[in-house]
């Protein structure tokens, strides 16, 4: 090894240690601190995002973050990443218009979606979700239609046969879905065979997908696939989704907004 390709190793050996110590480095943060040009620094973040080391993100990189698959109850995921779910519901509410028709699936993003549909109006909302219809019932202004099924006391959600049956039936202007796992490999994964047909049967009911999911499920796969990358119109998410995720997206034809 060169004396050049030794520097090189342990000047991203050090960039790799500082994120884990602040969580976020920029371009022009890592130029300064050691000298280099912002085409080199560049150049460096993408060699340890290929080893999955770092994760890119607009200007710069964050720390890295290995997240589970297995989810813990809704209600304690709330706080997670809430910053980040309130500005994703922001904008996924952005591309919802008066008086139309969606299909609103639950989870912690699919309620902060409810939160900012206050000031719509008419809205027909088909939901799985009992957090998100007790939020939409304080908004006193749409119409709103549950999904039948088993309760899941864990997600406060309708699961189940009778789900897919009705969603058989109805059509959608947009469905508004949440992930706790999306790749560009896999689509969006699912932990049973069961959810996948009931996922499914969501995207079938939908004129325009929506994926409304923050930053740290990305990369992420379940034991299931519900449906290919493809399958999606748009994604929201926040500002820190890794550069290349977001290149790799477009360039299959998806809308990705970052919130």
């Amino acid at each position: 090894m060169s004396n050049s390709d030794l520097m090189t190793r342990e000047r991203q050996e050090q960039i790799v240690q500082l994120l884990d110590q602040t969580g976020r480095l920029t371009v022009i943060e890592i130029c300064d601190r050691f000298g280099i040009s912002e085409a080199t620094a560049r150049r460096d973040l993408a060699t340890l995002a290929t080893q999955n080391l770092i994760r890119r993100v607009h200007g710069g990189a964050i720390k890295r973050q290995v997240v589970a698959t297995v989810e813990t109850p809704i209600l304690q995921r709330q706080s997670e990443q809430s910053g980040a779910k309130r500005r994703i519901g922001e904008a996924t509410a952005h591309l919802i218009g008066d008086s139309e028709t969606l299909l609103l699936i639950g989870g912690t993003t699919g309620v902060a979606v409810a939160r900012e549909l206050r000031h719509h109006k008419q809205l027909t909302i088909i939901t799985d979700s009992l957090l998100i219809a007790n939020e939409l019932l304080d908004h006193h202004r749409h119409n709103i239609i549950m999904l039948g099924g088993v309760i899941d006391p864990d997600e406060r959600a309708v699961r189940g046969t009778l789900s897919r049956i009705v969603l058989q039936h109805l059509q959608v202007d947009k469905a508004i879905i949440g992930t706790k796992a999306i790749s560009l490999e896999r689509g969006l994964s699912v932990e049973t065979p069961e959810e996948a047909e009931l996922w499914r049967a969501y995207i079938e009911t939908a004129h325009h997908i929506i994926v409304a999911t923050d930053a740290t499920k990305f990369n992420q796969s379940a034991l299931v696939q519900a449906f290919p990358i493809d399958a999606i119109h748009t994604i929201v998410s926040d500002d820190t989704l890794d550069e290349n995720h977001i290149e790799q997206l477009r360039d299959k034809g998806i809308d990705v907004i970052i919130a």
